[in-house]
């Protein structure tokens, strides 16, 4: 009884806040921050409203959940209800060849979970989750997701529990090489299957610059913490992207500021810098390894984006130990652009992604984790940079001066 009525004034106090929520942005649907606090007060109204019985099946049908969105991808149907809403059922059925009652049993699934609007009988319009599905990079992350993660969670209670219930600390020894029989990461492993890693490099790739996902280059004030200080007598580089993949964070630096000072120098992994396609030319590529030193001395900013979530403590230590002499005390700038997951009431999305990072020994962490993590390695955290809604921060950090 004491906890219905713990209950009942959480939810009057929900409610309150809501409607504030409501009344304070009138267009809530185009403020990123005031929309996402909007649907963590929501979410978290309806988990504190549902019978808790229903609270438990959502989680055990989830499977089954995540299966029909990847069915309804391979039907196309998403693309068409994006083509054209409202739809009816025997519409798809005459496209997909499908059998008409199991059409209404995936798009019943789908009604329910946001991914179509029932809007009469057998007839279904598009929604704002089923318009994602028709993104390149979105289709791939839930192909990914499906395809490669869920056999992985599957492992996960006995690998865990044959282990101590203990975060992987090597990226050989985790709950995909238990389930795969390997000794391989998960990439190199995924690299060997056909398709595999392409799909997840066009899931990875599209991450950012979607209108509910504003790349750091739209939010976080670049100009301001490195530009304006760039001194060219330290060092002519004022901007490296270590490890930046194919150089697309380069090439939207320089597309939102073409007039930025010093030479922008692209590094990563030799293989991956043979595969670098129509650059914008003043973006210089760098074969490096970042686990064995950083060549450039004294650049102004070294950005890591998405990187050290994929390791754990141990091997981001000797990345940051690796980079501290390459860096000017006082001047040079680290940014680490991640999830910076909130040390209570994480969103439930951010803590999802974290438990991914299983797979790899990685972990997604907190602000508390990111200090901790920066301190050892001998730097300062400067200041941590939050975006408009839930997309990943920035990290600014700094080597820690001599005593």
């Amino acid at each position: 009884m004491a906890q219905a009525s713990s209950d009942s004034v959480h939810v009057v106090q929900l409610i309150h806040d809501l409607k504030t929520a409501v009344d304070s942005h009138p267009d809530i649907l185009n403020d990123q921050e005031a929309r996402t606090k909007l649907s963590y007060l929501s979410r978290e109204l309806s988990t504190t409203l549902e019978p808790p019985d229903v609270t438990v099946s959502l989680v055990a049908w989830c499977g089954g959940y995540s299966a029909c969105v990847r069915i309804a991808d391979d039907l196309r149907i998403f693309d068409m209800l994006a083509e054209r809403s409202p739809r009816n059922a025997e519409e798809f059925v005459t496209a997909t060849g499908a059998e008409h009652l199991f059409v209404l049993r995936i798009m019943r699934a789908l009604v329910g979970m946001g991914f179509a609007r029932q809007v009469g009988r057998e007839n279904y319009s598009e929604t704002q989750a089923s318009h994602q599905m028709t993104l390149p990079s979105v289709r791939a992350g839930i192909r990914w997701a499906h395809d490669q993660a869920l056999d992985t969670y599957h492992v996960m209670p006995e690998f865990f529990k044959k282990n101590g219930y203990k975060c992987p600390t090597t990226g050989t020894d985790t709950p995909f090489q238990y389930l795969h029989n390997t000794e391989e990461p998960a990439y190199v492993y995924w690299s060997k299957q056909p398709g595999v890693i392409e799909n997840f490099n066009t899931f990875m790739g599209g991450l950012y610059g979607t209108p509910l996902r504003l790349p750091w280059q739209d939010w976080f004030p670049v100009n301001r913490v490195v530009f304006d200080g760039y001194q060219e007598h330290v060092s002519d580089v004022s901007f490296v992207d270590v490890g930046g993949g194919l150089g697309h964070e380069c090439q939207t630096l320089l597309k939102k500021f073409p007039n930025v000072k010093g030479r922008i120098v692209l590094e990563d992994l030799p293989h991956v810098i043979d595969d670098v396609k129509e650059l914008d030319p003043r973006i210089e590529t760098f074969p490096m390894d970042f686990l064995k030193g950083q060549p450039i001395k004294g650049a102004r900013a070294y950005l890591f984006q998405n990187i050290f979530h994929n390791w754990a403590d141990s091997v981001c230590l000797e990345i940051l130990e690796n980079l501290a002499p390459a860096m000017k005390p006082g001047y040079s700038k680290l940014l680490i652009s991640n999830i910076i997951i909130k040390d209570e009431n994480a969103p439930l999305r951010h803590a999802g992604i974290d438990i991914a990072m299983f797979m790899f020994s990685g972990l997604q962490r907190t602000e508390t984790q990111w200090k901790e993590l920066l301190d050892k390695g001998g730097f300062k955290v400067v200041k941590f940079w939050h975006p408009p809604g839930d997309a990943d921060g920035m990290v600014e950090a700094e080597v820690k001066l001599g005593d």
